[in-house]
């Protein structure tokens, strides 16, 4: 599964506390990059339709801009300045959004000189940037 793939499932998990198998939803914080948090927020239609073509209608039920802004689960977003308009669009709203949440801002990151890969495949590189954000969110929760 792709990155993006891999953060709407997160979000949409996060989302929804009804889904939860464990109290607080059994995981300390979500991690999600270069997601798509509203389907109806967002102009990048093609990326939108070739990413979801599948689950779309599933998707509007279990993705909650929402849900993510009322969940205690502490947050991390992050998108790669080169990423395709929607999801810098996507993190731009998720960012602005959470900073309204009574348990505050998420920890966001739009990483400089990446595109909607590279920014994954830093990760175990010598370009330490976004590992070295993660592993401040895992110490933090913040």
């Amino acid at each position: 599964m792709g990155h993006s793939a891999g953060a709407v499932h997160v979000a949409g998990y996060v989302s929804h506390p009804e889904f939860y198998k464990a109290k607080g939803g059994g995981v300390a914080g979500a991690i999600m990059l270069s997601g798509i948090y509203d389907l109806t927020a967002t102009t990048a239609r093609r990326s939108r339709t070739r990413l979801f073509r599948r689950q779309r209608l599933t998707l509007r039920r279990t993705i909650s801009l929402q849900g993510l802004l009322t969940t205690k689960i502490p947050l991390m977003v992050a998108a790669a300045e080169l990423d395709p308009p929607g999801f810098v669009k996507q993190f731009d709203l998720l960012k602005e959004a959470a900073c309204k949440r009574a348990s505050g801002c998420a920890h966001a990151m739009l990483l400089p000189q990446h595109n909607h890969m590279s920014e994954v495949y830093s990760i175990n590189t010598a370009d330490d940037r976004l590992t070295n954000e993660i592993l401040d969110f895992v110490k933090t929760a913040k």
